[in-house]
């Protein structure tokens, strides 16, 4: 589960008393390990630092979105393994960026309101999201 450093916005839910909502609101620097618990919560990115946030070992079924609501820090979203196993595409204004790597860095460009789903089959996380800039918002390494 992740590590607390957010809250979880139960007034803003509709269901399941707020457990998908997550609002990644810290004023300090931090990484944040998901586990399999966390599958098919939303994370509101909304910080002034920088954040590290680390995917689960790679499992059929598991799923996350991120969505942008302050872009003044940049974070980072990685594989627990540590190899290249992301692989997508998202709109990036009028074209589409490859999302193929290890790290994806969601830039100090990215809008708010950019958003990035993560899906796995277990073998690999699927990207699809949208971002405003082209090769800006979302990058990958």
């Amino acid at each position: 589960m992740a590590d607390g450093n957010g809250t979880k916005l139960a007034a803003k839910s509709g269901y399941q008393n707020g457990e998908y909502i997550f609002n990644m609101n810290s004023a300090s620097a931090s990484s944040h390990s998901l586990d399999m618990g966390d599958s098919g919560k939303i994370y509101l990115l909304n910080s002034t630092v920088a954040r590290t946030i680390t995917l689960p070992k790679v499992k059929a079924g598991v799923r996350f979105k991120f969505i942008v609501t302050d872009s003044t820090a940049a974070s980072t979203i990685a594989t627990n393994e540590g190899t290249a196993l992301i692989k997508g595409n998202v709109v990036a204004d009028n074209d589409t960026d490859a999302l193929d790597g290890t790290t994806i860095t969601v830039g100090t460009s990215a809008d708010i309101g950019d958003n990035l789903e993560l899906v796995c089959d277990g073998t690999y996380w699927y990207a699809s999201g949208h971002t405003a800039h082209a090769s800006a918002g979302f990058t990958v390494a």
